[in-house]
């Protein structure tokens, strides 16, 4: 573990400011600490022992002038420690790097975290180094037509639209880009020179082409609008609709009303606007059975409802309709009931003549079987002959009754 310099050595803090082009160097003491005041506890004595090992890791690499590992090492110390002293290292490494803009971010970010901590020379120099750094960076304003699209300016990620202020940037020639899911990526490149400023405009454009659409519902206010089954928001609508061969589905819903559906093309730069109109819900039709003769009884689906004449509300579906009068012929139909709509139905029964002759040829058959029978056994001979036959027992007997 290294040692601390007696308090006679100027601070590496001091020399790493008072260069801004050129890598400032560690000198050949042992060990430095970064942006201590006069007269205050050593910086690394204030870490915790984590912070310290990677603050130790730190001052080693910045003296074999590897900024970007020092940058990490003193970034993990201030991660560790979350001291804000620790920040004035990590942006002198951001300098050296020539990363100039990151360097002032880092500066300010101390200052902020370090407001009511830093002591006031702390902070005058802080401040310096910002002024110093100033005239090698530009303001830096991005623009990008669609909002959580991901901004990166050479790569590093600076933040997603819409970025709150322009941004400090490297002067020279800059590669700003901005990414978004369902969009294709747009980039742009910028020469920023010195006390200028900048600003750059994406625009993202959809994978898939699409075209406006409105939609309005006449009927319920509060519809729900379905593009190909998939709900999009509520009428009336406004977006932007998938260019394709084959036809969209537009279609309108509300509690207690009707669905509307309407079959559309969507053609590209051709802005579609339609109107779907809802209907009250009609959960049952309405249905008339007149029935003759006078008297005769309806029956619907195997339920006597009335006679002669029944009229009414039934559900929706295919019901039947049965007739019945004594002496006449049963009637019967199924009746399909729409939704809203109403039918009609007519039944003439026609009479059985048939029932008063059935009993009259009951009678006259059982007379001409007695009679035919009395003939019979009075005039066939006494000793008939038995008929031989092919079945057991060979022979097939005169028929005789029982007595």
């Amino acid at each position: 573990m290294t040692t601390i310099l007696a308090s006679n050595k100027k601070c590496l803090a001091v020399l790493l400011a008072t260069t801004l082009l050129a890598p400032s160097f560690v000198t050949t003491f042992e060990s430095t600490a970064f942006a201590q005041p006069a007269k205050k506890k050593p910086l690394r004595d204030q870490l915790p022992p984590e912070a310290q090992k990677q603050w130790d890791s730190a001052l080693a690499l910045y003296q074999r002038g590897q900024w970007d590992g020092a940058r990490t090492s003193f970034y993990a110390a201030w991660e560790a420690s979350k001291n804000p002293r620790v920040l004035f290292n990590v942006a002198v490494c951001e300098k050296n790097l020539g990363r100039y803009a990151r360097a002032i971010d880092t500066f300010k970010k101390e200052l902020a975290d370090g407001k009511g901590q830093l002591a006031p020379d702390e902070e005058a120099d802080v401040k310096a180094q910002i002024t110093g750094l100033e005239q090698f960076v530009a303001e830096l304003t991005i623009d990008v037509s669609e909002p959580g699209a991901e901004i990166y300016v050479d790569e590093t990620k600076v933040g997603t639209s819409p970025l709150p202020a322009p941004i400090s940037v490297q002067l020279g020639e800059r590669h700003v880009r901005a990414v978004k899911a369902g969009f294709t990526e747009s980039r742009e490149t910028i020469e920023l020179k010195g006390g200028s400023s900048g600003r750059v405009t994406l625009k993202l454009s959809p994978s898939v082409k699409t075209t406006l659409v409105n939609v309005s519902v006449i009927g319920p206010a509060n519809a729900v609008v379905k593009v190909d089954g998939k709900e999009v928001g509520q009428a009336p609508y406004k977006g932007q609709v998938g260019v394709s061969a084959e036809p969209h589905q537009f279609s309108a819903e509300a509690p207690g009303y009707v669905t509307a559906t309407q079959s559309a093309l969507v053609r590209e730069g051709e802005p579609l606007t339609l109107t779907l109109q809802l209907a009250q819900d009609q959960q049952k039709g309405k249905l008339l059975v007149l029935a003759k003769p006078e008297g005769a009884t309806i029956e619907i689906d195997g339920k006597t409802v009335g006679a002669s004449r029944w009229e009414g509300p039934v559900e929706v579906g295919t019901h039947q309709i049965v007739v019945r009068k004594q002496g006449h012929y049963t009637w019967s139909y199924d009746v399909d009931v729409p939704r809203g709509g109403e039918r009609s139905v007519s039944a003439s029964l026609n009479e059985d003549r048939n029932n008063s002759f059935v009993p009259w040829l009951i009678g006259t058959i059982v007379v001409v079987g007695a009679s035919t029978a009395a003939i019979y056994f009075i005039t066939r001979p006494k000793d008939e002959e038995p008929v031989k036959g092919s079945l057991p027992p060979f022979t097939v007997g005169t028929p005789s009754v029982r007595f």
